[in-house]
Order: C-alpha cells, then structure tokens, then sequence
C-alpha cells in the first residue's frame, strides 16, 4: 500500500506546490471547457433541463461547435499539464507551446485508449449482466449487495484498465513515442499497486463528489459551476497521476 500513497502524494504535491503556476497552466484549458459548455447550452435555448423535459429547438451548429471546442479544451488542459509535469531544465520553458502534431498523437492516443476501454466495459457488463441474472430470484436486499458489488468491480477493473493503457498519454504530450503494449508492459511491475491507486482515485472521486452536491443542495444556482469545478477537479487529479506514473515508470524519476 506504500508505492500508491507515494503516487497520490506526488500527484497532489504537483497541483499544491505552485498553486499560481497550477492556475497559469490549466486556465487555457479551463476557459475553453468553459466556453464550450456555455456554447452547447446555448445550443440547446439556454436551459438543458427545460429541453429535456419540453421539447425545444436545438441549434446544432451551436452544439457542434461547442462539442468540438470541449474536445480542444480538454486536451489542452491534459497535454499543458503533462507537460507542466514532465518536461525538465530548457524544455520547461515550452511547456505551454504545442503543436499540432502533439494534438494529434494526443488525439490518436486517447481514442484507442477509449475504445480499449469502452471494450473492456463491454466485457464486464455482459459478465455483470450474467451475475445478476444468477441471483435475480433472491432477495431484493442480496439483490442490491450483489447489483453493488458487480458496479464497484466494473469501475474498479475499468480504472485499473485506463491506468495501465494510458501512459500513451503522457508520452504523446511530451512529444515521446509509447504504444498502448508498451505502457501495459511498463506498468506490469506495479499492476496490484495501480488497483489500489485506482480504488483510492475512486474515493477521492466520490469525496470530491459528495462536496459539490452539498453545495449545490444549499446553492441551486451553482449547480453548473460546482458541475464544473468538480469535473476539474477529478479530471487534474487522475491526469497528475498519470503524469506521476509515466515519470516513475518510463522516465525513471523518484517518487519522493
């Protein structure tokens, strides 16, 4: 359990030890997700509740543009903050320049990582399916424990799964070159470790979760921000993870 508290303590003294720099690097990213989301709500007449429950005009170029521009805004923010992290000595100084060619090794890297995923999620639903089909004559109270515990594994498994593919991620960032076989075997060493992270990521996730609908129970109107905010959160956590994986794993950094 030592080498995951190791790796969430790097991560976490990544985002903590500059917080003006953490700001500098993830507010590109931030302002495009930002915009994006105002644009896709805008595309649905301002108010995403009220067309789902009335049927409304949507404007689909104002959702596509927005989609389109969360896109870049999520990989700016991921691929800035890689490199925030894992650049050293001159190259520090380019973290925030990239080129499209790093955008599209990105692009390309988290795709396969997600199909890779959306797969494994297929496996293990249809295993889940079969599992609840087993105990569908018991008890609704076994039921439920058992409908819980395949979900818990499902998201377990699928955290470890993205661990272990997407050190592509990092290497695609920082202009490297890693296939999806390659971060497999990198992480290999360290696979039980990985679960434990993932599983501590999981609680971190539902802490940070839980905080956001405590502000939303006493602040409506904040909704969408601590949506947001949320999300942000989360998703600079995982990434710093990743960032902390890929410098212990491949380019071979101390953790302490």
């Amino acid at each position: 359990m030592n080498l995951p508290l190791l790796i969430l303590g790097r991560a976490f003294r990544l985002i903590v030890a500059e917080p003006l720099n953490t700001l500098k690097v993830i507010a590109p990213g931030t302002v495009l997700i930002a915009l994006a989301a105002y644009i896709v709500l805008q595309g649905f007449g301002g108010d995403l509740a009220a067309s789902q429950s009335a049927p409304t005009e949507i404007n689909a170029a104002l959702v596509i543009v927005g989609l389109v521009l969360s896109l870049l805004g999520w990989m700016t923010f991921a691929i800035f903050w890689h490199r925030h992290a894992l650049l050293q000595d001159e190259a520090r100084h380019e973290v925030m320049t990239v080129t499209g060619r790093i955008y599209w090794q990105y692009f390309k890297g988290a795709l396969i990582v997600l199909l890779l995923a959306m797969l494994a999620a297929f496996a293990l639903g249809f295993g889940a399916f079969f599992v609840t089909a087993v105990f569908s004559a018991a008890s609704p109270s076994i039921l439920s424990i058992v409908t819980l515990g395949t979900t818990l594994t499902i998201n377990m498994a699928i955290s470890w799964i993205l661990l272990r593919n997407s050190l592509v991620l990092p290497a695609a960032a920082t202009g490297a070159h890693l296939t999806v076989s390659e971060s497999w075997a990198a992480t290999a060493p360290v696979s039980r470790d990985i679960f434990w992270t993932a599983i501590l990521l999981s609680v971190i996730n539902v802490l940070l979760q839980q905080m956001m609908m405590a502000v939303a129970a006493t602040q409506p109107g904040l909704v969408l921000p601590a949506s947001l905010v949320q999300i942000i959160l989360q998703s600079l956590i995982f990434i710093s993870v990743l960032s902390t994986l890929y410098g212990h794993l491949v380019q071979h950094r101390p953790l302490e």
